[in-house]
Formats: structure tokens, C-alpha cells, sequence
């Protein structure tokens, strides 16, 4: 699974990605309900093959599915804001040079009737471009899918890195991980976790003893109660930052469902594809037993992403051919509180003492192309005792197909096969009775 991912390692201009759209267009059997093959897996397989084909070895059908996906995302994700923005009497100016190309989505969205938007006269240019430049050589590589406020978000970020630590981008990246030997030498000392329900320990360190330094911002909620983002000191990756629901209500690391309520809501609202969030559970590798949650900016597709899922009950999926079995759920704006079904879950693992890890992501939708959210819940073997700080630990990151690798002569040796083993080695192994109890849920 991995090992197959690791090899979509691709490239994408901005001319490549409008020649993709144009493409895509004229092959409404990917896109259009109406269209009689829609439905056809294989068809839209064969199609996704076909473009590959115009770039030789270089990729892969599922590297074209993968960044259709992607592009789709991105267009959902501001026809949202424009949405919001006529909602409140104004009018949200997109600069995506998609934007115009991908009007034609508008003829299967069923939530807006006009589709005449405000195009600006630099997308009317990119979709006439297409057609000329089609068949032209694709030199420039250029980054088409960071929002512009997000971006001004991430350069902040940049800068309050480089106060908080030396060398705060020492990272290299292959294809199956990223070297990071920082953050085994600049984080902070690992509690000892002997419990998944462990009370919180005012004596221990906790995040209310942050420096004012790492405050990012807080967000107070409408009772009063503040929910902070703290840059983290010892990053994963570039712009990786912490976020702790009623931080000063001093809460154990044990999810609760305001705080899944509050992270899914985020996500929702989040026009960038590249966030994620993530959850490790006490015993799952979480270092500091005060609720947190992970937030992390990644720009390729994840493994979990894409991974077929198969129905289990309700609202409940199963990952599908995945090294460590978990459970999937889909998330959309049209759903009311999924905070609610989903935690009816976690509190399941939490009454069984099973430890857990959970990643939230845009992701494929289990049943089709379109783009949803997706929640990861990996019920997984308890890591009780302090977290060692090995090459790898595998938590929320490394079960996402994402590694961060502490140690250089590791990271140059290691192969996607390893990893693969390394996971499995902390799946739980009574998943198969833990669906059956699931089942009994929904």
C-alpha cells in the first residue's frame, strides 16, 4: 500500500494542471452523475491512464486521480467562500487560476442555480491558454494550490519558528518520509504515560506553562472558554502547531466531544487541502497528557487518503488493504454533528481502555470521486511508558503513511517494506471482535 504510494512521486506545473481540467472536461464520465459510464470505475480508470500517457513513465493513473481529487477539493473549497461572502453581501475575489477553467463543475452542483460567478479576466485567459498550449512543453514547476490568506498564515508561522529554535527547516524528504533530527534533540521530555485515562497532573508539564512566546493566537468561544494555538517548539514539519480545546480548564489528553465538535468545524471551514489535524491518545504515543491536538500542513496526498474503505455499519467504515486496521468516517457540511456519531465510538475505546490514534483530512469520498473529510480512528497496541525516541515512533503521522525520521543513517537505509512492518507491528489485534461491538452502536 505504501510501497505503491511511494512511487506517485510527481511534479505538477501550472500548465499541466490546466491541460488536467481541460481534459477532464471533455471526459464528463468522471464528473457528471448524468453521464451513463459515471458509475464505471474501470471507465474512470481508463480515463485518469489516458492522461497519464501524455507524460510517458512519469505517472501513474492514480497520480492523475490523485491531483483531480485535489483540484476538485480546491474548487469546493472556494466556491464555499463565495458562497459565505454573497451570503454577507459582498463578494469574495478568487485569483485560483482553476477558477475559471473549473466552471463547468457548476452544472452538477446542485447548491447554486446561477452559475454566471465573477470571473476574473486573468481565469479567462488560463481557460483560452489551455487549448493553445495543450501540446507545449511543461518546464516551470509551480505550487497552484496554497490560498493566499493561508499563506500569509504559513509565513508567520516561518517566523516564529526561526525565533523559537536553530535550524527550524533542517528537513529532507524522500519519497516514503522526511528527515527531521531536531525534534528528537529540541522537544521536550516525553511524560510517562501508564494509563489511557491518566488525570492531568498540575506538577507535570503542561501547556498553561508554555512561554507567552508560542502563543500563535486564541480563540474565545461565546461561554467565555479559550482555545489556544501554540507553535510547537519541536516540529514535525514546517508549520506544524498545536491546538488545545479550553486550555486552561486543564484537561487530561482524553478527547471529549466539544473538542472533536470544535477540530471538525475547523476542518470544514479550512480552504487549504494541505491541513491536517491530528489526535494521539494517552498510550498512543501522546507526550504531554493536556488536550491537544496536532495541526500540520502537507502538501502531498497521504496514503489514508485515498484508500478504498469498506462498510461496516451506520456511518462506520473499515480501511481497506491498510498495514494497521482502522475505522473511516465522512464528514460534510450537509451532515448535522458528526461529533455525535463519531465520538459514540471513541468512548467505546476509552470504556475498553484501547488506545487510539485519529487524523482528519480531506480525503476521497468512500463511496465516489468527490471530496470530503475524512476521521481516522486507529484503535491500535497501548504504548504505556515513556515514548522512546527511536528513528520513528509510529503515532497519528506515521499510521497516515507520513514519517518523520529522526536519524540520518536510518532514514538513508530504510525501505517502504520496513514501514509497512513497523506498522503493523502496533495494530490491534482483536479488531476483528471490536467491529462487532461497533456494529452495536448504529
Amino acid at each position: 500500500m505504501i510501497s505503491e504510494f511511494a512511487k506517485e512521486k510527481v511534479f505538477w506545473t501550472r500548465k499541466m494542471n490546466l491541460k488536467l481540467v481541460y481534459f477532464i472536461k471533455n471526459n464528463p464520465n468522471v464528473w457528471n452523475p448524468k453521464h451513463p459510464k459515471y458509475t464505471s470505475v474501470e471507465h474512470k480508470d481508463q480515463t485518469y491512464a489516458e492522461f497519464a500517457t501524455l507524460y510517458g513513465n512519469k505517472f501513474t493513473g492514480q497520480a492523475v486521480k490523485n491531483r483531480w481529487t485535489n483540484i476538485r477539493s480546491t474548487f469546493a473549497n472556494y466556491l464555499r467562500k463565495f458562497k459565505a461572502s454573497r451570503a454577507n453581501g459582498e463578494e469574495y475575489k478568487i485569483n485560483w487560476h482553476l477558477w475559471g477553467p473549473c466552471q463547468f463543475l457548476m452544472k452538477v452542483n446542485r447548491t447554486i442555480k446561477d452559475s454566471s460567478l465573477n470571473l476574473n479576466k486573468s481565469d479567462e485567459k488560463d481557460s483560452s491558454l489551455i487549448h493553445n498550449q495543450y501540446n507545449s512543453d511543461d518546464n516551470t514547476t509551480e505550487d497552484t494550490f496554497v490560498d493566499t490568506n493561508c499563506k500569509a498564515i504559513a509565513e508567520n508561522l516561518v517566523n516564529i519558528f526561526k525565533k523559537l529554535q536553530n535550524d527550524p527547516f533542517g528537513l529532507d524528504k524522500n519519497k516514503h518520509g522526511e528527515l527531521n533530527p531536531d525534534r528528537s534533540m529540541n522537544r521536550r521530555i516525553p511524560e510517562q504515560i501508564d494509563n489511557i485515562c491518566q488525570p492531568f497532573d498540575e506538577n507535570k508539564f503542561n501547556f498553561t506553562k508554555a512561554s507567552k512566546e508560542e502563543t500563535m493566537f486564541i480563540i474565545v468561544s461565546d461561554d467565555n472558554d479559550k482555545h489556544v494555538v501554540l507553535v510547537n517548539v519541536s516540529p514535525i514539519s514546517h508549520y506544524h502547531s498545536l491546538l488545545c480545546p479550553s486550555m486552561y480548564k486543564r484537561l487530561p489528553q482524553i478527547l471529549t466531544k466539544d473538542s472533536l465538535q470544535l477540530v471538525l468545524q475547523i476542518m470544514l471551514c479550512v480552504p487549504n487541502s494541505n491541513i491536517r489535524i491530528g489526535f494521539n491518545s494517552l498510550c498512543g504515543l501522546a507526550s504531554v497528557n493536556h488536550l491537544h491536538y496536532h495541526i500540520f500542513v502537507e502538501k502531498n496526498i497521504l496514503p489514508v487518503e485515498t484508500v478504498k474503505c469498506k462498510h461496516l455499519k451506520g456511518p462506520v467504515y473499515i480501511l481497506d488493504d491498510y498495514p494497521v486496521p482502522g475505522f473511516c468516517f465522512e464528514v460534510t457540511q450537509q451532515i448535522n454533528d458528526p461529533s455525535d456519531y463519531i465520538y459514540k465510538l471513541i468512548d467505546v475505546l476509552l470504556k475498553k481502555a484501547i488506545a487510539h490514534n485519529i487524523f482528519i483530512t480531506r480525503g476521497q469520498s468512500v463511496v465516489g470521486d468527490s471530496d470530503v473529510v475524512r476521521v481516522i480512528v486507529w484503535p491500535r497496541r497501548s504504548s504505556s511508558g515513556a515514548k522512546q525516541l527511536a528513528a520513528f515512533n509510529v503515532a497519528v503521522c506515521e499510521l497516515s503513511g507520513w514519517f518523520p525520521v529522526y536519524d540520518a543513517e536510518s532514514f538513508e537505509k530504510l525501505t517502504a517494506e520496513e514501514l509497512e512492518d513497523e506498522l503493523r507491528k502496533w495494530k490491534y489485534n482483536r479488531f476483528d471482535d471490536l467491529c462487532e461491538d461497533i456494529k452495536q452502536l448504529y
